[in-house]
């Protein structure tokens, strides 16, 4: 999304040079390889300040891209059920969210459906 054709052909080029020479230490390749590296960050940085400079218009981009690079999980922690007790394992917390969704939701009679009217 954010690899600029330079960036790609440079890398490309870093691999073939790899190739050719099996040595990672040969001025060929370092040469190669930090040049890859360079264009690689100017054109992530060029893309990141596309998504700041378009953060009014495309809010949504924005932190999608910065969801990705949070390295933040988020978990569900231990909850304490009606008697106060702690509750950690993923069983039981399972089954505390279930009885709370149940209280909330109403159940509906299915014998009182009104008829469709065709029109």
């Amino acid at each position: 999304m954010w690899l600029t054709y330079k960036a790609l052909k440079c890398v490309k080029r870093k691999h073939r040079v790899y190739r050719k020479y099996k040595n990672s230490q040969h001025p060929a390749c370092v040469r190669s390889s930090r040049k890859a590296s360079g264009e690689v960050k100017k054109a992530k940085l060029n893309f990141e300040k596309k998504l700041a400079e378009n953060i009014k218009k495309d809010s949504k981009s924005f932190f999608a891209y910065v969801r990705g690079r949070s390295q933040a999980t988020r978990k569900v922690g231990p909850i304490t059920d009606n008697g106060g007790k702690l509750v950690e394992y993923s069983d039981g917390m399972s089954e505390l969210f279930n009885e709370a969704f149940c209280k909330v939701f109403t159940k509906e009679s299915l014998n009182d459906i009104p008829d469709a009217k065709c029109v």
